[in-house]
């Protein structure tokens, strides 16, 4: 599990370093720069032409203090921008020290940039980091302009490219495209959102000497690994038996999605839950035989109708978790259905909403930690009544303050998704656009729901519930093909995924 810190977070983790641990500006700079260098060491060979672009903050003080840590091994040359009065004592200091080893250019105009010869073999961008945002001014554009006109150079951003707001994502259209990213300590939240990922390239985390720990006190964000399926999924005990690992109820499907149903079923006990009840008004003939399918009474539309009530109520009185809404179409008869179901169980029992019965959801009331809502942006938007557009471009905030403010656990279907209950959030980072394929998150749902039985923390068993099922849809990529990806294939491949 990876924490990833925000700006604000960073800056509270150097405070911390700093006052708490005593360790000085300086130092942290010199890791950064050290553990910098060691990593180009590793890919560029001796004598290669660095060209390092600083400016007057910290970031630039980084820069200074990695282009004398490679001036033993490289042919390195410096051009920085801004006010020698105005840097800190730290910059100040690898700026003096730098320039007696390495030649330091100051840049003052658009015509001297425009003439800079930029041929080199590594490009490294320290003019801003984290402390900026998409939005450019002055002689950093045509710098950029510059940097990013010479394709053959591999390009290196320290911290965070110039031009991407490492909170919000957003880029500017002059942002520097890196190939990779060393960043200090943690990865910072925006470099997971928009089309910030395509001009990180490869984020490389590097240390800056100050204890691990610091991360657990102040990180409110994460994001899964490989190696947490096998750590976060419980145990199954030698002597079990199928009660231990979850009675799940799968209120599901229609006339004329039929099919929903059977995915949000099969995915469901192939996650390894112990007894699965599908109840929904028509059978698909793919269904697992070891599903439990309970027939119901449907409307004239072919969805599922409020005579269904009692049974449903008696099934769900001796289960563990309750899924509703895959496939049950928008009928308002099914929708009021829904809300019954939802009110009369909100209090005991773990619940998950996904797509049409989140119809049955308000935005103005409270509910419980125990309920779970799976939206993707659409159905969010029109939620929580704002345009689709303003929620895009502010994805984690907006998830975490209604997450907040309703009292529930939401797992926005965006790129990345986000799982939070309004304090702790995750990003999925795995998944690939041959996912985006009828019924692929009727699949989620039952792995969602399967793992919410077994004894699972909530909140942990949506982020690795949605972690598994991109993780199926990235071994289909690799084993076959985006294209020919199926919700049914996804199913298949959790065979090679849970241990």
């Amino acid at each position: 599990m990876i924490p990833i810190l925000t700006p604000e977070e960073m800056r509270i983790a150097d405070l911390k370093a700093i006052e708490y641990y005593g360790i000085s500006g300086s130092l942290l700079m010199e890791n950064a720069a050290r553990c910098s260098a060691d990593f180009i060491r590793t890919f560029a060979e001796k004598n290669n032409k660095v060209i390092v672009f600083c400016g007057s903050g910290n970031n630039g003080g980084d820069g200074f203090a990695l282009a004398r840590h490679l001036s033993n091994d490289f042919n390195v040359m410096v051009y920085y921008i801004g006010d020698l009065n105005k840097m800190s004592p730290e910059t100040k200091l690898n700026f003096d020290i730098t320039s007696k080893l390495v030649i330091i250019e100051y840049l003052f105009s658009e015509e001297q940039i425009n003439s800079i010869d930029l041929t080199s073999d590594i490009i490294i961008d320290a003019l801003i980091g984290i402390g900026g945002s998409h939005n450019l001014k002055g002689l950093i554009i045509p710098i950029l302009k510059k940097c990013n006109s010479h394709m053959q150079a591999v390009k290196i951003a320290i911290d965070c490219p110039t031009g991407l707001n490492s909170l919000s994502g957003e880029v500017s259209e002059y942002c520097f495209k890196a190939d990779y990213t060393i960043t200090m300590y943690a990865p910072k939240i925006g470099m997971f959102f928009g089309d910030a990922p395509e001009f990180c390239g490869k984020i490389i985390t590097v240390d800056l000497g100050a204890p691990r720990t610091i991360l657990s006190e102040i990180a409110k964000n994460y994001v899964l690994e490989d190696e947490d399926i096998n750590k976060l999924l419980p145990r199954r005990k030698r002597i079990s038996s199928k009660f231990d690992y979850g009675k799940l109820l799968i209120m599901a499907g229609s006339k004329n999605m039929p099919g929903a149903s059977a995915l949000t079923a099969n995915s469901a006990i192939k996650s390894g839950a112990g007894l699965v009840y599908l109840m929904t008004p028509t059978l698909h003939p793919s269904l697992l035989p070891e599903i439990i399918p309970i027939s119901l009474p449907m409307t004239d539309s072919g969805t599922i109708s409020m005579k269904a009530l009692d049974c449903i109520f008696d099934y769900a009185n001796n289960c563990d978790v309750i899924a509703i809404g895959p496939g049950i179409g928008d009928n308002q008869e099914t929708i009021e259905l829904t809300k019954k179901i939802i009110d009369s169980f909100l209090s005991t029992k773990k619940i998950i909403v996904d797509a049409d019965a989140i119809k049955a959801i308000s935005k103005d009331k409270k509910y419980a930690t125990n309920l779970i809502i799976t939206p993707h942006t659409g159905e969010f938007a029109r939620l929580i009544n704002i345009e689709r557009s303003q929620l895009e471009k502010n994805p984690l905030e907006i998830a975490n303050h209604w997450a907040q403010k309703m009292n529930c656990i939401i797992h926005l279907k965006y790129v990345p998704s986000i799982t939070t209950d309004g304090n702790i959030s995750y990003i999925n980072t795995k998944g690939n656009p041959g996912m985006a394929t009828a019924g692929s998150g009727d699949v989620l749902t039952g792995i969602i729901t399967s793992l919410s039985a077994q004894c699972l923390e909530l909140l942990m068993a949506v982020a690795l519930g949605s972690y598994i099922h991109s993780k199926a849809g990235d071994l289909h990529k690799e084993n076959y093909s985006q294209f020919s990806l199926t919700a049914s294939s996804l199913i298949n491949c959790l065979d090679q995924i849970l241990p």
